[in-house]
């Protein structure tokens, strides 16, 4: 819960960014106001809690009328959620967007931005239960009782203990095409606001027409190698990574190569 009177300070500072860009298509004649929902979302976001959780939460708060051991959804959760459904992936997107750009002009004024920032691209699956249809929805490998999951990639600045989501990017497919045309939205979109010194990606973009796309875009880059027995080979017999000059192949006719190494990890039991 939010108690103490720093997190409160925090989330007043906030607000005053992240508020303004915030809509939810609220009709005057509505029960429930934009601050309600400004307010409710976060609480949820903070506490971690889901919105009926949350709901119940602030209108105890406020001394509103709260029945606990009803089953049924609370109001107010329920009418942010319609809100929600009904805004477009467009509106969304938009609104992400205007809340990055305000931080980042808050940050600038500030000059709390370095010169040179390390950055993190990753996949992201949430298992799914529903419909193959619904957008964003892709097939993968089953687990959880579901072959299904919302997939989407991340890129965020990392340093010690901070890590900033700058933009994220939906993908509806999990080939070598999605990743390499999500490694460039992402990588243009933050170079609108940051200087990149290098990349770091995982081993599901260690492909070649991703690293093709990264000599491109002429970026730092390190990428983890997929385990194979040409990278065992270059590993030392007692390193439990290497990282060196690497060409990678396709059809044994070099397509890419990477500039400044990739990273691979030996066995723990290799001698």
């Amino acid at each position: 819960m939010v108690q103490t009177a720093e997190a409160k300070q925090l989330c007043r500072a906030v607000s005053t960014v992240l508020f303004p860009e915030l809509e939810f298509g609220v009709k005057s004649c509505g029960k429930y106001t934009r601050e309600d929902f400004r307010e409710i979302l976060s609480r949820i976001a903070i506490d971690h809690e889901f919105a009926n959780t949350g709901g119940k939460t602030l209108q105890l708060e406020r001394d509103e009328q709260v029945d606990l051991t009803s089953t049924a959804r609370n109001p107010l959760a329920k009418s942010l959620l319609y809100h929600l459904r009904t805004l477009s992936t467009g509106a969304i997107n938009d609104q992400f967007d205007g809340v990055r750009d305000q931080v980042f002009e808050v940050l600038r004024s500030q000059r709390r931005l370095p010169a040179f920032v390390h950055v993190a691209i990753d996949l992201h699956e949430w298992r799914f239960y529903g419909s193959a249809d619904t957008d964003h929805v892709i097939t993968t490998y089953p687990a959880l009782g579901t072959n299904r999951a919302f997939c989407f990639a991340t890129l965020c600045i990392v340093a010690p203990r901070t890590r900033f989501t700058l933009d994220v990017v939906p993908m509806d497919a999990n080939g070598f095409r999605a990743k390499r045309e999500a490694v460039r939205s992402l990588l243009e979109t933050a170079q609108k606001h940051v200087s990149i010194r290098h990349v770091y990606l995982d081993r599901g973009f260690y492909q070649v027409h991703v690293v093709a796309e990264l000599e491109r875009l002429d970026v730092d880059y390190i990428v983890r190698a997929r385990p194979s027995s040409g990278m065992e080979d270059r590993l030392s017999g007692h390193a439990e990574t290497v990282a060196e000059e690497y060409t990678m192949q396709r059809n044994r006719k070099p397509t890419a190569s990477r500039r400044h190494g990739f990273c691979g990890s030996a066995p723990h039991n290799r001698r």
